[in-house]
C-alpha cells in the first residue's frame, strides 16, 4: 500500500510539474532575434497534465492548461514541437511565431499547430505566461 502511494505521488509529481527547463533559451542580444510563442488551450480533455515543449528537439518548457511561454529565437530554422510532433518554422529577426497547442483524443494526446499572429495575440491574452 505505501509503496503504490509514494508511486501515485512520484507520477503525480511528474504529470503537474510545470515552467521553463534549465535548456530555455536565453537572449544574449535580443535585437537580433525573433520570439516564439507556444500556447497550451485550456480543455478539459488532458487539463491535469503538463505538456512537454521542445524547441530543436530539446524540451524546453512544460505548460500546463492555459498557458503561454515566450523565448528567444536566432534567424533560421527551427522546429517547435510537442508529443514527438513538430512544425518547422524559418525565424526572422524581430518577428513574432505563434503555437497553439491542443489536447486531442490520439495516441500522441497533443497536436500543435502555427497561428497567425492576430489568433496568437488573442490566445496570449487568455492564457497565463510561466516565467
Amino acid at each position: 500500500m505505501k509503496r503504490n502511494f509514494i508511486l501515485l505521488a512520484a507520477l503525480l509529481t511528474v504529470a503537474c510539474s510545470h515552467g521553463r527547463t534549465t535548456s530555455f533559451p536565453s537572449a544574449a542580444n535580443p535585437d537580433t532575434l525573433g520570439q516564439v510563442v507556444v500556447i497550451r488551450n485550456d480543455n478539459l480533455f488532458g487539463w491535469g497534465l503538463s505538456v512537454k515543449v521542445t524547441f530543436n528537439d530539446v524540451v524546453i518548457a512544460r505548460l500546463r492548461a492555459g498557458e503561454h511561454v515566450t523565448f528567444p529565437a536566432a534567424p533560421g530554422l527551427h522546429t517547435v514541437g510537442v508529443a514527438e510532433r513538430g512544425i518547422s518554422v524559418a525565424v526572422e529577426r524581430n518577428r513574432r511565431y505563434y503555437f497553439l497547442i491542443s489536447a486531442e483524443d490520439s495516441p500522441a494526446g497533443f497536436e500543435i499547430e502555427r497561428l497567425d499572429p492576430g489568433r496568437g495575440e488573442e490566445w496570449v491574452a487568455k492564457t497565463k505566461p510561466v516565467f
